[in-house]
């Protein structure tokens, strides 16, 4: 039988693997592997901290997808993560630089300044939300 820390561990192992065939462009292989860890892990009825591992694993799927220019699927996975995890900033600053990059600025504001919010500490998160907010000021400049 599999201890709970053993799990934990294989769990662990199976982010960092995914992350590094992101990081090798290898993404069909990462969806497949995190597609599968999430729908193991829903199985599981008392896994503790379970909202925080799906969290994560919903939020790579989508910057993968976002990787592959799949920008309304990788919302649908950030999305998804913030439901799951509602105090999960990466899903929010992730879901604001598709806004961003979309031109959705008074959005990517939205979902930047909830990222700040939620990790004020995180350069990031606050340098999309100044992007943006210096992208809606230049729009609305350009139209009056």
């Amino acid at each position: 039988m599999i201890t709970l820390s053993q799990k934990k561990m294989n769990l662990c192992n199976q982010l960092e693997n995914g992350q590094k065939l992101i990081d090798m462009k290898q993404y069909d292989d990462a969806q497949k592997l995190f597609s599968h860890m999430a729908s193991e892990l829903e199985k599981q009825e008392n896994f503790p901290q379970k909202h925080i591992w799906l969290s994560e694993i919903y939020n790579n799927l989508g910057f993968l997808l976002y990787k592959k220019v799949e920008f309304n699927k990788a919302q649908s996975f950030y999305k998804k993560s913030m439901e799951i995890n509602p105090s999960f900033a990466p899903a929010y600053y992730n879901y604001g630089v598709i806004d961003y990059r979309l031109s959705l600025f008074e959005s990517a504001i939205r979902y930047f300044r909830k990222a700040v919010q939620l990790n004020p500490e995180n350069p990031e998160f606050a340098a999309g939300l100044q992007a943006s907010e210096i992208a809606l000021y230049q729009n609305n400049e350009l139209i009056t």
